[in-house]
């Protein structure tokens, strides 16, 4: 819906600006004591990041939305990939069975009966999955060190640096002030801002708890999430019974998953330990 009044550049500046701010603004208090060490590995990430958005961005204006879609979740099966590597074994076939199963799903939704024509911004599609894939394992590799506000509070500082130059490099002259006087672009601008704030808070701080590999998997149910707001919101409809069966599938591959996810034991009883110069 914003794409109708700004640049997509543009968009992801003014987002990561208003972004900033709100996480200052709600967190102000716990924003301190920031070393080296955090801005750096922080810093680091976000361009990664960066990198993943830039490449979507640049595969929308040159493939379809389809294509787009289902080649940024290969994701799925390549953040096990990336994260045998870092850790140098192999991932377990559940989660290999579960990946598949999940890119079945998002195959049926976005490409059944359409096809998939293979283009240059599908390159561009499939560099954007491989580096959010990178940009999810490093987050869970840095995770213990990394505090999830002030990685946030960095990660909004990147994007308003980077969108700000990607902006002027690729939209030079494409803004046109009027289009940001309506009401509706200050509302849909505002919703997209917070949405950012506390998707990046949420994703930094669960993925402690969460493999990589599980992590993708869950976002596998994006695009359930989507369609059914787009029907909701935008009124549009799914296209044949193949969206409908896909829905199901990630679905059913998202509960399977959330059930036994690698690290996490729902039954399991914590117990809290003093430290050593505590007292009881």
């Amino acid at each position: 819906m914003l794409l109708s009044f700004l640049p997509s550049f543009t968009i992801l500046f003014i987002c990561a600006a208003l972004s900033l701010a709100a996480t200052f603004l709600i967190f102000r208090k716990r924003l301190n004591n920031f070393s080296k060490k955090v801005i750096v590995i922080s810093t680091l990430i976000s361009l990664v990041s960066v990198v993943s958005n830039t490449f979507c961005m640049l595969a929308l204006k040159r493939t379809s939305g389809s294509n787009t879609a289902f080649i940024v979740q290969l994701s799925i099966v390549i953040t096990p990939v990336i994260m045998a590597v870092l850790e140098k074994k192999s991932p377990s076939a559940k989660t290999v069975l579960l990946a598949l199963s999940a890119m079945l799903g998002i195959y049926l939704i976005t490409c059944a009966g359409k096809g998939l024509n293979i283009n240059a911004g599908d390159v561009f599609a499939l560099c954007n999955a491989i580096f959010f894939s990178l940009f999810i394992a490093l987050q869970n590799k840095f995770s213990q060190v990394v505090n999830p506000i002030q990685f946030t509070f960095i990660q909004h500082s990147t994007n308003l640096v980077m969108f700000f130059v990607l902006a002027l490099v690729f939209e030079s002259g494409g803004i046109t002030f009027t289009n940001m006087l309506s009401p509706l672009f200050f509302l849909l601008i505002g919703l997209n801002a917070m949405v950012t704030v506390f998707t990046s808070l949420f994703q930094s701080s669960a993925i402690k708890y969460v493999r990589p590999e599980s992590a993708t998997i869950l976002y596998a149910f994006e695009p359930v999430t989507t369609a059914l707001l787009g029907a909701v919101i935008l009124g549009e409809h799914f296209t044949g019974i193949a969206s409908v069966i896909g829905c199901v599938v990630i679905l059913l591959t998202v509960i399977i998953s959330a059930l036994r996810l690698p690290g996490f034991n729902p039954g399991k009883k914590f117990k809290l330990r003093p430290s050593s110069n505590s007292r009881i």
